[in-house]
């Protein structure tokens, strides 16, 4: 017996076999089981969504004898299926589109059907017919005898003429969605017995683009190339793909901004014959998910990632890079059509993500040491190794290990919850308190910034409206801030954050703690401020105003809070104000009213008040 290819050995021989377009299957059915059935349909759609296959088990069940329509039991049924009833008549329009073939199909339509009820004629991609031949078929399709059912089908419909729409019941095919494609290829492959890896599946139906035919032909290539098991790793090989775990690895190399690994690994797909066309979109459809999943932590609305690959890739890159390298990406997909070698606009794209040469923007703090990245031996094993973050050497290490932050809370464990009347009356307001202390801070570079005072009575402010599940909440989501190192972008900010750990919080105000007081001054410096505010809001999901603290300092508060929480002399909550930061900003704007030259107004566009500073000579 001659071999068939899958999708035609698989072809659904009932409504029931078929994948998706229920809308459409439950309409036909109720036509056929209520006896109003329509002289001419129109089956328009993507190919391989099944608008042949329904043509066919429409002619079927129009047909059918038995009591279940289309039964597959029945003689007109299997006729049908094997091609050989002489009521149901396919017709090639691509190779049928003259006048002459029209007239033909005509002269025959008048016939009655020999085994049939209904003489069904089926003209697949209608929309090649000659004008001509569509003029010639208009009086016939709008008033054919009442044995006769057309059926046109097309992937095309805007090149039918509307005369010809007009006199048909318009069915619009949807691609089919992954889900309904691995379905139906599981149950192909238990019909083959055939072992699979679930990913493979996964993989044909993201190929196949909603085209159920196309699936199977794909599938049909991958169980050729291995006939044992179908893996992903197979299906990777034969279409020239990168994996998920390669594309998320390249990712973070590009964060890295190690443009040395990523020229490698482009050469390596170069040389392995990567569609640098599929690797982009599919790199976007990566980064899409990471925008989506961090703005709704919801797994079920991602398109690409799952569970196993989100902390692969979401600690380590923000929302906004996200944004902007699809911005770059999509921007190289739009000279793909244009160009003859798409790897040069791929490779382009790549090294524009990589750069770090962004001439005259001097950083206020050094940078972290970016983690070393083993060469690359092959394509699968190139990864990332983020460094772990060292202590400064020059810091002197704590014989003794300092007080759990927490232990307040043993203390008294109110100090997180205090409920609003246990405040007295004739208290001043946090606003309004006189600080009692406060600490300096310098820049941690090596010009000086002069000396900035933190005031006491915004950290007790916080305090004072700090909630326990708050704190638990951000000190959870604390230890994946090491993994932003690894982003050139947010590395500054994460290494000036990571020797640090929150201990209070409440709604919109957090305090950190340092063990060394370089840290709390890098921490707290306008500068950083807010560059770092945005690096808490992307991990913790809300933004939150922080002050710094160093650890002795915060042990000393923490028990004065104690004493005025005993004696009842908290401060009212209020609003949650950094002065030391506002401060800052009001010079800025201060200095932003003077009247500057074009030069200087320049320099600011550019750069902004945080960098720019002016000097009189």
């Amino acid at each position: 017996m001659a071999y068939k290819s899958l999708y035609r050995a698989y072809r659904p021989q009932t409504f029931e076999d078929v994948s998706g377009q229920q809308a459409i299957i439950k309409t036909l059915r109720h036509a056929i089981d209520e006896n109003k059935i329509a002289h001419a349909y129109l089956f328009c759609g993507p190919r391989g969504t099944g608008k042949t296959t329904v043509a066919k088990l429409f002619a079927k069940a129009v047909n059918c004898t038995g009591e279940h329509k289309p039964c597959g039991q029945c003689a007109n049924c299997k006729a049908i299926a094997n091609g050989t009833h002489q009521d149901v008549i396919e017709i090639d329009a691509a190779s049928n589109n003259g006048v002459e073939e029209v007239r033909n199909l005509i002269d025959k339509v008048k016939y009655a059907p020999i085994q049939g009820k209904y003489k069904v004629y089926i003209i697949d991609e209608v929309h090649m017919m000659s004008t001509g031949a569509f003029n010639a078929l208009l009086k016939t399709l709008e008033e054919p005898p009442a044995h006769v059912i057309f059926i046109l089908a097309t992937t095309e419909p805007h090149k039918i003429l509307p005369t010809i729409i007009s006199r048909c019941q318009r069915f619009d095919f949807s691609r089919l969605t992954d889900e309904e494609m691995i379905d139906r290829m599981k149950t192909v492959m238990k019909e083959e017995g055939k072992t699979y890896e679930e990913g493979a599946l996964a993989l044909i139906a993201k190929l196949a683009n909603g085209g159920m035919r196309d699936a199977l032909s794909i599938l049909e290539q991958c169980l050729a190339y291995n006939d044992e098991h179908l893996s992903e790793k197979d299906v990777n090989s034969i279409y020239g793909i990168v994996s998920l775990e390669d594309k998320i690895n390249l990712i973070k190399v590009i964060l890295a901004k190690d443009m040395n690994i990523a020229l490698e690994i482009i050469e390596k797909m170069d040389q392995s014959g990567i569609d640098v066309k599929r690797l982009t979109y599919d790199l976007i459809d990566i980064l899409k998910d990471v925008v989506i999943y961090k703005n709704t932590k919801n797994l079920s609305v991602l398109s690409v990632l799952s569970s196993s690959y989100i902390d692969s890739i979401v600690p380590y890159i923000t929302s906004e890079d996200a944004l902007a390298f699809i911005d770059i990406l999509l921007a190289a997909t739009e000279k793909f059509a244009r160009s003859v070698n798409p790897g040069i606009y791929f490779e382009l794209a790549i090294l524009k993500l990589c750069n770090q040469d962004h001439a005259g923007v001097v950083t206020q703090v050094e940078k972290a040491p970016m983690p070393k990245l083993q060469p690359v031996q092959d394509l699968s094993q190139t990864r990332p190794q983020i460094a772990p973050v060292q202590k400064p050497k020059t810091q002197p290490q704590l014989q003794t290990q300092p007080q759990d932050e927490n232990d307040y809370r043993q203390e008294d464990p109110s100090i997180n919850d205090v409920p609003e009347d246990d405040h007295q009356p004739d208290v001043q307001s946090a606003s309004e308190k006189k600080p009692e202390f406060h600490f300096q801070q310098t820049e941690s570079v090596s010009k000086a910034t002069g000396m900035i005072e933190v005031d006491e009575a915004d950290i007790l402010n916080i305090l004072v409206q700090a909630k326990r599940t708050i704190l638990n909440s951000c000190q959870e989501k604390w230890t994946v801030m090491k993994r932003y190192m690894a982003n050139m972008n947010t590395a500054k900010a994460a290494s000036l954050l990571v020797n640090g750990k929150p201990v209070a919080a409440c709604p919109g105000g957090m305090v950190i703690a340092f063990e060394y007081m370089t840290d709390v001054n890098a921490a707290n410096y306008y500068k950083n401020y807010h560059q770092i505010a945005a690096l808490i809001k992307d991990v913790m999901g809300e933004e939150y105003k922080y002050v710094a603290i160093e650890q002795n300092a915060w042990l000393k508060l923490r028990k004065k809070f104690i004493v005025l929480h005993k004696q009842r002399k908290l401060p009212k909550p209020g609003p949650i104000v950094l002065k030391h930061i506002e401060q800052v900003n009001e010079n800025h704007e201060n200095k932003a009213d003077k009247k500057l030259t074009d030069a200087q107004k320049m320099a600011l566009d550019m750069f902004g008040p945080d960098i720019v500073e002016f000097s009189e000579d």
